[in-house]
């Protein structure tokens, strides 16, 4: 194939499409279907940016084919490949649909206009150069010439303020030596803006807001705020989304990550599935995980719970079928929540899983007061004196008379109040006349209170039968309970 003359060098900032464009204007003086047919070169193919239709075209050109590559977006079925990268159709666009008015009038003549590549990016309102805003064209064409006639005249329309740093940035990725964090390095112009613009975007305007509905000026206040958090690594972004939640209006007890996080989490959610965030989606889905009750087999943003972590107020009432203001009465009492705490204020505290694993199973196995003394096999009496004493202790203490309705016990404290008893060596053992606690007393030795304090304690030596344990098989000498009392 034989190479075109005069020779018309492409322009680092301008796209593929661009280029053969002005070829073809000044070869053919028609558009750049043209050209390529008179290359033989699969328009379509070129049109879609396939890489053996590039080569051909750098080929007959006389370019370089790794740099007509690099300027070159490639459509695909669901998505548009640059440089490597997977990007949505909606953040980048391969027709022409905007441009600056100083740009082609620096060009000149139609057949030297540039489509810049920066212009295809969905972030990019306005021009790096000039800094005037970038102007809409609406119809869309592969080409400039095909949708705009002429710059209209007075068209230019210069922007408020400095560049937007995140658009510098945009600049010198495309264009530039690319020396950035490696925190940024490592993901695509796509992963870095878009996770920009909805940080900013929430921080800016709430949790109610629709980003992509946004004005283009506030889209482009929005990017920047947010991007002035997101290049300084995941730290910072943690910290914005500890923001993000505390400015939450859901008061609701179960109010979940879409209320939290507003459409930060809808767009990880469900918006974004066919391209990959980036690592912003592994950071909500850890502050999420971090800060929410969330139950074994609960799916968060992709993720499976494994395990739970956290408990809430509501959590907990519903693993303990216990009602929700109940428990929270109780864990009051247990010291769990400070005193005071409102309803709504205790709905959004969270208790670490493994801490807390034991008063679950406490309240999961409770015993009835009327039953307590079969278990530890103590006579009512003996159970109430033990009870009054504080060594029988109920689940949820009591602060004064009627605190607490329905008094249970844990069956945890009084098992080992049983090991305890078990502990004790056997009667057989020894030689010595032994009683029970309840003969000892009735023999003067003191009141069963205090004969179980001594036992407990190690200063009145104590033994058991060779029966399953309980207050009713201890053994005292009488003669060493007596000296005690």
């Amino acid at each position: 194939m034989s190479t075109l003359r005069p020779y018309i060098p492409f322009d680092l900032r301008e796209t593929l499409l661009s280029y053969a464009a002005r070829l073809s204007a000044v070869h053919t003086g028609k558009g750049m279907r043209r050209l390529l047919n008179d290359l033989r070169i699969p328009v379509e193919n070129f049109l879609m940016g396939r890489h053996e239709a590039v080569e051909a075209f750098a080929s007959a050109t006389g370019s370089d084919a790794e740099i007509l590559k690099s300027a070159a977006l490639t459509g695909k079925k669901k998505h548009v490949e640059f440089r490597g990268a997977k990007m949505a159709k909606t953040f980048v666009v391969r027709q022409a649909d905007k441009y600056c008015p100083v740009c082609l009038a620096e060009d000149g003549s139609p057949y030297a206009w540039r489509q810049q590549l920066i212009w295809c990016f969905a972030p990019a309102h306005r021009c790096v150069h000039h800094n005037t805003s970038l102007r809409r064209i609406t119809q869309k064409g592969f080409d400039l010439r095909e949708g705009l006639v002429a710059p209209g005249a007075g068209a230019v329309t210069p922007c408020d303020g400095d560049q937007p740093e995140y658009l510098a940035w945009l600049d010198n990725r495309l264009h530039g030596p690319r020396e950035e964090p490696k925190w940024q390095a490592g993901q695509t112009v796509q992963q870095v803006l878009e996770t920009s613009m909805m940080l900013g975007a929430v921080l800016e305007h709430g949790h109610k807001v629709r980003p992509h509905k946004l004005r283009a000026n506030d889209q482009e206040a929005a990017a920047d705020i947010g991007f002035a958090i997101y290049r300084e690594g995941a730290g910072a972004v943690t910290e914005a989304l500890d923001t993000i939640r505390r400015r939450s209006p859901a008061t609701a007890v179960q109010a979940g990550p879409l209320a939290k996080y507003g459409p930060l989490f809808d767009w990880l959610d469900r918006r974004c599935n066919a391209i990959d965030p980036g690592p912003i989606r592994d950071l909500l889905r850890n502050h999420i995980i971090k800060h929410d009750a969330l139950s074994r087999g609960d799916t968060v943003l992709g993720h499976e719970i494994k395990e739970r972590r956290y408990h809430s107020v509501h959590s907990l009432s519903e693993e303990t079928n216990i009602p929700r203001v109940r428990m929270s009465r109780m864990l009051q009492k247990l010291g769990k929540i400070p005193a005071g705490a409102t309803h709504a204020e205790c709905g959004l505290l969270r208790f670490d899983a493994q801490d807390i694993s034991g008063l679950i199973a406490d309240f999961q196995t409770t015993i009835e007061r009327k039953d307590v003394p079969a278990y530890i096999g103590a006579s009512k009496n003996q159970f109430q004196t033990l009870y009054a004493g504080g060594i029988i202790r109920p689940l949820v203490p009591r602060d004064k008379p009627g605190a607490v309705r329905n008094v249970v016990f844990s069956r945890r404290h009084l098992d080992t109040f049983l090991e305890t008893l078990n502990a004790l060596p056997v009667a057989s053992e020894t030689g010595k006349d032994l009683h029970t606690i309840a003969y000892a007393c009735q023999r003067g030795a003191g009141t069963t209170l205090n004969l179980v304090y001594g036992i407990l304690s190690g200063e009145l030596p104590a033994w058991r039968r060779d029966t399953p344990p309980g207050l009713s098989q201890v053994l005292v000498s009488l003669t060493d309970a007596v000296g005690a009392e």
